[in-house]
């Protein structure tokens, strides 16, 4: 029910009730008055006659009795009555003549007590017409019925003023505002009288003021959404809904297939930052300029849909329907062509940018807009990876294309396992020779990532790190929780030589690195002689000077350094030479079959000779039986490593032994 509906219905019921309540008391009231006049009259009858009747009952004076009857006809209504002493005996009857037919019904009796000095000596009954007092009653009704009529007509205006002015104009409020709430459509408009400027109509007036401004708004924020304020290209809201449309409008052919390309101005930051932001700008609007003029007649000539977008900074998407492989590299080779051929002047220096596209094909049963979108950036970052200025096309459910994916995906998932600790330390004994004067042990620190209940081995993880040059991130990591744990266990601390450490080649080359390692070991309050940095001769080759002075930085407070992967590399000798480390660890690809093999038997007898002339102390990795041990003593080889002695366990495991 409608509130005009139920503001109407108690209006009308409440003056209904106020009326008829009104008529009811009026009704009411006028009978009581006339039982009251009834009253007053028999009274009044009663002091008329009182001295005959006090003559004729006491004194039997037949006189009186004619008085009495004389009286009795003067008054108009009286119809009969009837004199009764003490003892209640009727001593005289009149009925007069005008109203001798008429019944008891018909008449309204009164019984008025006759008293002489406070004692009653009989009583008198009167009977009136009972027509006399209808008569009124009926002009009372029929007043009452023409104040009722006058009252609901008065009443019905009311309403009807109340419902059009009030009412009506609330209900007409409620549909406009149930309207644009439910259909957003923001062109209504309700009937402003400029006479009315009640609250009603002033709320008119705030209701159109307010859709008007709404409808303006929206219309700003639908460009905004769809369109970029830079360039005038669709923006990539507008990119995500063409590609929703595919299923959800189906504009497109149900086997149309689809090009989604992303593209990225390479060095376009150099602009930026050389010439100013103002600049790029310019420089993106006249590209943007040059593309869509480009793409318009790339359109006009394919009769294909073509939607150009620019997503954010340098970077650009482009969806084309209907096409192949080999149609849209053509599309592209003439895209790019035109993006490094473009060449915008200023201040009389020529600006020029290269493009990187990566593009995925797909076709309109694939619905998954995040996995295209994924794909088409990974693409892209593909591309890049080439060596910018290249263009990658995949298919969205290539091998290729899930494998760089899954790479990427590394990314964000390394800087989480770091952010949340995931990284955990594992420990492998690295166990001195027997013939060795030191026995005491020494360990090296191992990676692993815990996720999902799952441990994984760096070999998941280190390609995508390398790549997303995370790495001098995991290496500090590991050295601060080796750390940590080293001053939370000094009874381990104390039993130990030390724990090996490996570090990248980005951190090798860092002078920051170096101090930041300074400062850990410095707050933790650890001898610096129970930290060893291993490092490769590959590590070391990026920027050999840098590598050295940072060994020789950490070297000064104490660390130790260890030559990881020896006889690997095609240089291993000249670097070792030139790096000033304390161990030189063996490759494992030697001394696995040096048992067998006695060409790297002799190899590891040459490093082994090696360094000794150079006061090194030599470690043998992948050391895995008896007959590997007996060959290294032969040879003289200081430490052996490997799953003979163990395999890498937590952390805690070794704490547990001391």
């Amino acid at each position: 029910m409608t509130l005009r509906l139920k503001l109407n219905l108690i209006l009308t019921l409440l003056l209904v009730f106020t009326n008829g309540t009104v008529a009811f008391l009026l009704v009411e009231k006028q009978r009581s008055l006339l039982s009251e006049s009834l009253s007053q009259q028999a009274s009044a009858i009663t002091n008329l006659v009182s001295q005959d009747t006090l003559k004729l009952l006491l004194l039997n004076s037949p006189d009186a009795a004619s008085d009495i009857i004389q009286k009795f006809q003067t008054v108009e209504n009286l119809a009969q009555f009837e004199l009764f002493n003490s003892e209640d005996k009727k001593v005289l009857n009149f009925i007069h003549p005008d109203h001798a037919h008429e019944s008891d019904k018909d008449l309204v009796s009164k019984d008025v007590p006759l008293k002489y000095s406070g004692e009653m000596f009989g009583h008198l009954k009167l009977y009136f017409a009972k027509d006399f007092f209808e008569s009124h009653l009926h002009e009372l009704n029929t007043f009452l019925i023409q104040l009722f009529l006058i009252i609901l007509v008065l009443t019905s205006l009311f309403a009807w003023f109340v419902d059009k002015y009030f009412t009506k104009r609330l209900t007409l409020l409620n549909r406009a505002l149930l309207s644009t709430a439910t259909t957003q459509d923001y062109k209504i408009k309700l009937p402003v009288n400029t006479n009315t400027q009640d609250e009603i109509g002033q709320a008119y007036k705030h209701f159109n003021q307010l859709v008007q401004n709404t409808d303006s708004l929206t219309s700003e924020l639908q460009k905004q959404a769809t369109q970029d304020n830079l360039t005038n290209l669709y923006s990539r809201f507008f990119i995500t809904q063409k590609l929703l449309e595919r299923f959800t409008h189906e504009p497109f052919s149900s086997d149309t297939t689809f090009a989604l390309c992303y593209l990225d101005l390479d060095q376009f930051k150099i602009i930026n930052d050389t010439y100013g932001h103002s600049i790029g700008d310019e420089f993106l609007k006249t590209l943007s300029e040059k593309i869509s003029l480009y793409l318009e007649e790339t359109q006009a000539n394919n009769q294909k849909n073509i939607f150009l977008g620019r997503l954010g900074g340098d970077e650009f998407a482009l969806l084309i329907e209907g096409t192949d492989e080999k149609k849209i590299e053509a599309i592209l080779n003439q895209l790019q062509k035109l993006i490094q051929g473009f060449e915008f002047n200023y201040l009389n220096q020529t600006l020029k940018v290269t493009v990187s596209i990566g593009a995925i094909l797909f076709d309109n049963h694939y619905k998954d807009n995040e996995a295209l979108l994924s794909g088409a950036d990974t693409a892209c970052y593909y591309s890049k990876k080439k060596g910018r200025g290249h263009i990658s096309i995949f298919d969205i459910e290539s091998e290729e294309l899930t494998s760089e994916k899954t790479i990427l995906s590394w990314f964000h998932r390394i800087q989480k396992a770091i952010k949340q600790e995931d990284f955990i330390v594992y420990l492998q004994p690295i166990q001195a020779s027997k013939k060795h004067l030191d026995q005491t042990p020494s360990y090296e620190a191992l990676i692993r990532l815990k996720e999902n209940n799952e441990i994984l081995t760096p070999f998941h993880f280190i390609e995508p790190a390398e790549r997303f040059n995370l790495t001098p991130e995991i290496d500090l990591y590991m050295v601060k929780k080796i750390v940590q744990h080293l001053q939370e266990n000094p009874l381990f601390l104390k039993g130990i030589k030390h724990i090996a450490i490996n570090l990248s080649g980005i951190t090798l080359s860092s002078q920051k690195s170096a101090q930041n390692i300074i400062d850990i070991i410095n707050q933790a309050e650890i001898p610096f002689n129970k930290l060893c940095f291993e490092v490769t001769e590959t590590s070391a080759l990026s920027n050999l000077n840098k590598a050295i002075e940072f060994i020789q930085q950490l070297s000064d407070k104490g660390c130790k350094f260890s030559l990881d992967d020896f006889g690997t590399g095609m240089a291993s000798f000249d670097y070792l030479y030139k790096l000033p480390v304390n161990y030189l660890k063996i490759d494992g690809s030697f001394i696995s079959d040096i048992a067998k093999d006695p060409v790297k038997k002799e190899m590891v007898i040459a490093m082994q000779k090696i360094a000794e002339l150079m006061e090194l102390e030599t470690v043998a990795e992948f050391v895995e039986n008896q007959e590997i041990i007996d060959e290294l003593d032969k040879i003289g080889i200081h430490y052996h490593q490997g799953y003979h002695y163990s395999a890498p366990q937590p952390f805690k495991t070794f704490l547990d032994q001391c």
